[in-house]
């Protein structure tokens, strides 16, 4: 097997997560002490460098966040909000909690509807709808409300903007999310492999290698184990080896390495990845319904007769997926680390048109970012009855209480503006942050970092691209087809329905952008 395709392919693997991947920790960030806040004072008046009035009547802040689920204390974790901000801002606050399920199903009907709503969490397949649409405030004409925010998130505040509009801000976590194979330690023990066997580093696919000579191992000690469930590799492909530019449909190849925009679908890459994905699903390591059964790797392996699942990673990723599967877990890693605009924006806060006051919507958005009693309140609850502080300073369940009985606990901190400010939940490494930070600081940079594409120009042809790409997917992905047979005509397909003019658009709108970078 030619090992130079699989090692960028692998890349490729890894996007959306992004938005979902799971982090805990604690500590600051840019310096600010981890209580700090973004009011200065707190005393009665006019402060000039804030916008804050202590004498005027409060503002009401309306909040909308994704909560795991709604807890027994939620009411509870309203009120202390709500007292907090009173204290800190003159202002106080109408949480609004939301799982993921309610908000993809209601979010666009809110908007429509007008409600009354400041903040909310978007994600970058929508800022173009929701741009048309006027949903958004441009936050850049609040740059002072938001100084602090701005400062946290350094250059990772460029990847909010669509042309001159700033659309939202990030989360502080991870900036890259590579695929990695999760494989269960008992197990992966047992078959004499080490992690230094599998070097991602390398020019060639090397590493692919040993992974189907590691699942050939795995067969051969117990026969009626499942290898690989949950997904392909092409499960985790963006993000992992190419800069996707906001969909599949023209992409920049070798972790973002060019500023040519090229068909992902004909690179040597992707069609390495289906003839591995042939092999394995020939050689049967695969699990017979992978395509139909969408459970994640996570639950498959939970399940006892599952040895690994392909899923993005980063630093605390076995403490993870130790908790979700019961397993101790190694980490064997499938692709370099590369940072790029939609690992940082495929999730943002913004401020929404129906906000009765912008700007005052800003200075709170900004004081979230610095606020630690804020962020461990939507995150861990109130502190003596959902969480205490453990002498480490980390934060732990009280005495007799655990996930079944907790009153408040969402573990959401990739979605929350700052967790680096909060706590880090027990069992995580005391210096996560310091890691996540070193990681942050070590990763390849796409050379359109910070470029954010619009595709509202066309919006028509991704729509029946991706009716394309559904219709091929599974059965070259999965290897139930020879590659050779198939490829050629998803690729016809492709240019068919308009692929040649979504690569030109982001090529013009790439070229623009770089152009302005000096």
């Amino acid at each position: 097997m030619n090992c130079k395709k699989v090692c960028s392919l692998l890349l490729a693997v890894l996007l959306v997560a992004a938005m979902f991947t799971g982090c805990s920790g604690g500590g600051s960030e840019s310096g600010k002490p981890a209580n700090s806040t973004a009011t200065g004072s707190t005393a009665s008046g006019d402060t000039a460098s804030t916008g804050i009035n202590f004498d005027e009547e409060p503002y009401e802040i309306n909040y909308l966040y994704i909560v795991a689920q709604e807890g027994a204390n939620q009411q509870k974790v309203a009120e202390a909000v709500n007292e907090l901000a009173l204290k800190e801002l003159n202002m106080k606050v109408n949480l609004i909690p939301m799982t993921m399920g309610t908000y993809n199903s209601q979010m666009s009907m809110m908007l429509a509807a007008g409600e009354p709503l400041d903040i909310f969490p978007t994600f970058s397949q929508n800022f173009s709808t929701y741009l048309e649409s006027q949903y958004l405030v441009d936050l850049g004409q609040y740059k002072a409300e938001l100084k602090d925010a701005l400062e946290v998130l350094g250059e990772d505040a460029e990847t909010g903007y669509i042309g001159e509009f700033l659309v939202g801000l990030g989360q502080m976590k991870e900036r890259a999310y590579p695929a990695g194979l999760i494989c269960r330690k008992d197990i992966f023990d047992e078959t004499g492999f080490k992690l230094e066997d599998f070097d991602v580093n390398t020019d060639d696919y090397s590493s692919f290698d040993k992974v189907g000579e590691l699942f050939a191992k795995v067969k051969e000690l117990h026969p009626d184990m499942v290898c690989l469930d949950g997904t392909s590799i092409m499960g985790r492909q963006d993000g992992s080896y190419m800069d996707n530019l906001g969909s599949d449909f023209g992409v920049l190849e070798n972790y973002g390495q060019t500023t040519t925009v090229t068909n992902w679908f004909e690179s040597d890459q992707w069609k390495t990845f289906c003839e591995i994905g042939r092999d394995w699903f020939q050689k049967g390591y695969l699990s017979k319904d992978i395509a139909v059964n969408q459970d994640s790797g996570e639950i498959k392996m939970k399940a006892g007769n599952c040895f690994s699942f392909i899923t993005n990673v980063k630093p605390n990723t076995n403490v993870e997926k130790q908790a979700q599967t019961g397993y101790e877990t190694v980490v064997v890693p499938l692709g370099k680390a590369m940072k790029y605009s939609n690992a940082v924006n495929a999730f943002m806060l913004s401020v929404a048109n129906a906000s009765k006051d912008p700007q005052k919507a800003a200075i709170f958005m900004n004081w979230t970012y610095v606020s630690r009693e804020f962020n461990d309140l939507i995150n861990w609850g109130i502190e003596g009855e959902d969480w205490v502080e453990t002498e480490n300073g980390m934060a732990a369940y009280p005495e007799g209480v655990d996930a079944t009985n907790v009153g408040y606990h969402n573990d959401y901190g990739w979605a929350y503006p700052n967790q680096f400010v909060g706590h880090a939940w027990e069992g995580n490494p005391e210096d996560i942050w310091d890691q996540y930070r070193e990681y942050n600081a070590g990763l390849i940079k796409s050379k359109a970092f910070g470029f954010v594409f619009d595709s509202t120009p066309v919006a028509t042809e991704e729509a029946q691209l991706n009716t394309v790409r559904d219709q091929y997917w599974n059965d070259l992905v999965f290897g139930a087809v020879d590659p050779a047979e198939k490829m050629e005509e998803f690729n016809k397909a492709l240019y068919d329905a308009g692929l040649q003019t979504v690569m030109d658009e982001k090529q013009r709108q790439l070229d623009e952008w770089l152009a302005k970078q000096g």
